[in-house]
């Protein structure tokens, strides 16, 4: 019973490249995150569309929210705490990203796909973790 407990609790071990990928995805997220409240990387311009969507995600205050989970996550991934459960979490960002360029924006689409390779192939190196949600 004991061993099973530290083997319950053993930490996923990461190859240099998933470590990588691990930490290029925390600093996009605390970057990102970040520039929604400070706005410190310029806008491309936009669209009719996209500037109303943005502008209704703003006055909902949908955008804010979004940002603190994204630096929150981005914290969580860089400490490698809470990862499989942050990853749920970013990975709903990501396919709601894809969604916005895929249908708004599908020059900036590349960006969103990136974003959410990162997740999927981190999500895939801690599938052990996973396991218990599909039992």
């Amino acid at each position: 019973m004991e061993n099973q407990a530290v083997v319950n609790a053993e930490i996923v071990s990461e190859s240099k490249v998933t470590m990588g990928v691990r930490y290029l995805l925390a600093l996009m997220m605390i970057v990102f995150g970040a520039n929604k409240f400070l706005q410190f990387l310029p806008m491309p311009p936009a669209n009719d569309q996209v500037a109303q969507v943005f502008g209704s995600l703003m006055l909902m205050g949908i955008l804010p929210i979004v940002g603190i989970l994204e630096v929150v996550g981005g914290v969580l991934l860089a400490l490698k705490k809470a990862v499989p459960a942050t990853l749920i979490v970013l990975g709903a960002i990501g396919f709601n990203a894809v969604l916005f360029h895929a249908t708004l924006d599908p020059a900036g689409i590349g960006g969103a796909i990136g974003f959410t390779a990162m997740v999927i192939y981190l999500a895939y190196v801690y599938r052990a973790k996973f396991t218990p949600l599909f039992k």
